[in-house]
C-alpha cells in the first residue's frame, strides 16, 4: 500500500506535478494499492488531470491541510495531526510507504516528531521543492533560523526517511552542503503530466511570440522580462510579441504591474486555471526563463517542464538546473549569462528567423519530453525506493 500526501497546496497549484508523480508511482508499482490524501479542490482538479483509468484506481481521501500563510507553529501542529493519522492507515506488516509530494520545514519536523512515538519501520519519502538555509546566509534570529529547512533536515534522526529532489544538480549541491544527508537524498527527475503536451511544434514565423510563465515575481525574473519586452517592442514593432501566461500575487501591494502596456498578454491578478494556462502557452514560439540564480539553485522549475511538454524552445539564464538540461538533451533553445546577452539572443532570433535550427530544437524537446514520461521514470523510482526500505 502506498499513501501519497499533499500538505502544501489546497488549490490547483501543484496539480501538474502531482499528476505526473502519481502516474510514475502507479507505473513503478502497478500491483500496489494507491491512496491520495489532499484538499477537496486539489483532488477534484487532480482527477481531471489524470487518465480516467488511473483516477478510478486511486483511493481519494480528503484532508484539510494548513492554508498558505499559516504561521510556522500552527502549521506544525496541523501537519503533525494529519501525518499521524495517515501513518496509522499503513500496516507495518505489509509492504507500504508514505510519500509526501511537498514539504515546508514544519512538515519535515512534524514528520520526525510523529515518528518519535510511532514505529520507524515504514519507509517515508519526501519531495523537497525548496530548501531554505541550505545555501546563502541563514537568518540571524535563532527562532527564525530554527524554522528553515536546513534546521528541519538536521534536527532529530532521518532513519528510514528518504528525501527526493527533482534534478540531479540539486542533489549534488545538497550532498556537498549537507554531507550528513548524503545517504538520504536521491534525484527523481521532474515528471511530465501524462495527459498534457504535444508532438507537433509550431513553425517559426513572425510575429515571433515570447512568453513568461507562472508567478510574475522578481525571483522568476519578471522585471527582466518586462524590460526586455519594452526595449524589443520599441525597436522591432510588429515582429515580436511578449506574453505573460501567469499572475501577479498581491497586485495591490506591488508596482510590478507598471509598464505592462508593452505586453500583448498581461499577467492576471489571481492563479489561472490549468486550461487557461495551456491555452495561453500553446501559441508561444519561445519561453523565456530569466530566473534568479539565488532562488533557483535548489528549486526545480515547473515551467521548464511545461515548455518541454508543449515543445517551446527556451531562452534560459545560465544556472545549473537549466545548464544540465541542455547538456543532456542538446540544443533546446538558448542560454544567457546577463541581461544584455538575453537581448542580443532575442534580436538574433528576430533577425535570422532560423527555421532549420528551430526544427532541431523541437526534435530535441520531443526526446526530452519522452525521457520525463512517468513510464520512463518508473524504473528509476523503483530503484530509488529500494534504497529507502
Amino acid at each position: 500500500m502506498i499513501c501519497v500526501l499533499e500538505l502544501s497546496f489546497d488549490d490547483g497549484g501543484h496539480v501538474p506535478f502531482n499528476a505526473g508523480l502519481l502516474a510514475t508511482v502507479s507505473s513503478a508499482y502497478p500491483m500496489e494499492s494507491l491512496s491520495f490524501f489532499g484538499a477537496a479542490r486539489h483532488i477534484e482538479e487532480l482527477k481531471r488531470e489524470l487518465k480516467p483509468s488511473l483516477a478510478l484506481s486511486i483511493v481519494w481521501k480528503e484532508i484539510r491541510p494548513p492554508v498558505p500563510g499559516t504561521s510556522y507553529l500552527k502549521r506544525l501542529f496541523r501537519e503533525w495531526g494529519i501525518i499521524r493519522r495517515v501513518l496509522r492507515c499503513l500496516s507495518e506488516d505489509a509492504p507500504s510507504r508514505l510519500l509526501l509530494t511537498s514539504a515546508y520545514p514544519s512538515t519535515v519536523l512534524a514528520l520526525k516528531v510523529v515518528r518519535l512515538f510511532q514505529s520507524k519501520r515504514t519507509p517515508i519519502q519526501v519531495v523537497l521543492h525548496g530548501m531554505s538555509g541550505v545555501i546563502g546566509r541563514r537568518h540571524r534570529h535563532p527562532i527564525r533560523r530554527f524554522q528553515d529547512m536546513r534546521a528541519a533536515l538536521g534536527f532529530l534522526a532521518n532513519t528510514n526517511i528518504q528525501y527526493l529532489v527533482l534534478e540531479e544538480s540539486i542533489r549534488d549541491t545538497v550532498q556537498y552542503k549537507l554531507p550528513f544527508l548524503s545517504r538520504n537524498i536521491e534525484a527523481l527527475e521532474h515528471p511530465i503530466t501524462p495527459t498534457e503536451g504535444t508532438d507537433e511544434g509550431l513553425t517559426l514565423s513572425k510575429p515571433i511570440r515570447f512568453g513568461f510563465l507562472g508567478l510574475a515575481d522578481k525571483a522568476k525574473g519578471f522585471p527582466v522580462f518586462l524590460e526586455l519586452a519594452t526595449e524589443i517592442t520599441a525597436k522591432h514593432k510588429g515582429t515580436a510579441e511578449f506574453h505573460v501566461v501567469g499572475f501577479v500575487r498581491f497586485p495591490e501591494h506591488t508596482t510590478q504591474m507598471n509598464g505592462t502596456g508593452v505586453l500583448t498578454t498581461k499577467p492576471g491578478t489571481e492563479l489561472v486555471s490549468r486550461a487557461k494556462f495551456v491555452a495561453g502557452l500553446r501559441p508561444l514560439h519561445f519561453v523565456v526563463l530569466p530566473h534568479q540564480a539565488a532562488s533557483y539553485t535548489l528549486t526545480a522549475s515547473g515551467v521548464l517542464l511545461d515548455a518541454i511538454a508543449w515543445q517551446k524552445p527556451v531562452i534560459a539564464r545560465r544556472i545549473p538546473i537549466f545548464e544540465a538540461m541542455f547538456e543532456r538533451h542538446g540544443d533546446i533553445g538558448y542560454l544567457f549569462s546577463d541581461d544584455s546577452e538575453l537581448k542580443a539572443i532575442v534580436e538574433q532570433i528576430l533577425q535570422t528567423a532560423d527555421r532549420s535550427r528551430y526544427r532541431i530544437q523541437l526534435q530535441n524537446l520531443r526526446s526530452a519530453r519522452k525521457s520525463r514520461f512517468p513510464e520512463s521514470l518508473a524504473r528509476v523510482f523503483r530503484e530509488i525506493s529500494r534504497k529507502s526500505g
